[in-house]
Order: C-alpha cells, then sequence, then structure tokens
C-alpha cells in the first residue's frame, strides 16, 4: 500500500474515532432524557470505498416504535446497541440489508484487482462478519 493512501487511511480513521468517541460519550455516559437513546453501548463504523467515506444511513434497525438490538440514528457511522446478547458486524449488515463478508462490502467484491481490509481499534482483523463487536469498538472497512 502506498504511503500516502496509509495516511489517508488513517486520517480518516482518526476522524472517525475522534467523532465517534465524542458521539458515544455524549449519548451514553450523560444523564438520560426523553430525548437521548436509550442503549447499552455504541461502536462507530466507517466503510471507505475507493478512499471515499460511505455514509450509513440513519434509522437503520427502527421502525416506527421498534428498535432492532442494532441501529442507527444518524448518519454519522455511530451503531447503537441494546440487550444482554452478544452480536456480530454481520448482523448489523443484514439488519441494514446490505452485503458484506470476508470478500464484498456492500456491492464491491475483491478480484485481482481490488481488495478490502477490515481494521478494529486499529489493528487488521479477519472476522469480517463473524466479529463480536464490543462497547466503544472502532471499526473501519476499507475497500480500493
Amino acid at each position: 500500500m502506498k504511503k500516502t493512501t496509509k495516511k489517508q487511511i488513517f486520517a480518516i480513521f482518526i476522524i472517525l474515532a475522534f467523532l465517534g468517541s465524542g458521539l458515544i460519550g455524549a449519548v451514553l455516559y450523560t444523564n438520560p432524557s426523553q430525548n437521548q437513546v436509550q442503549a447499552d453501548w455504541a461502536v462507530v463504523l466507517g466503510i471507505v470505498i475507493f478512499n471515499e467515506l460511505q455514509p450509513i444511513p440513519a434509522g437503520v434497525g427502527i421502525t416506527n416504535e421498534t428498535r432492532a438490538k442494532l441501529f442507527t440514528l444518524n448518519s454519522d457511522g455511530v451503531i447503537f446497541k441494546t440487550g444482554e446478547e452478544s452480536a456480530t458486524l454481520g448482523e448489523f449488515f443484514e439488519i441494514w440489508d446490505e452485503n458484506f463478508n470476508n470478500t464484498c462490502i456492500l456491492e464491491y467484491c475483491n478480484n485481482e484487482n481490488h481488495s478490502m481490509r477490515m481494521y478494529v481499534n486499529d489493528v487488521e482483523n479477519f472476522q469480517y462478519e463473524l466479529y463480536t463487536i464490543k462497547n466503544r469498538d472502532r471499526i473501519l472497512i476499507d475497500y480500493r
């Protein structure tokens, strides 16, 4: 990987981590009010396709008054989790109804010219859809 490309990915990840940690802290660690989300914890997910940060839509996992165990409120990449049971990254993509596994992200699949990498808390991770997400994880999926 080129040095400038690594710097770009690192810069995007730092921005995600900074924004995500602030958002997570603001939502989960202040006194609850009617306008705040009721969640057990949250993670930050960034998806970068050819050096472009992809939006994760607001309202994933939310229908009328019900929420799935993994859901988003905004398009900022913060995924909230409710309940005691564990959840995998693949479950979030199922709820979102998008493609994600060890070879594909959204409509982009590994081939002879392009491939995907996933980083969890700055460390490359090869579990992809099987990864059990944890509180305050910072997940970056990079396809180029």
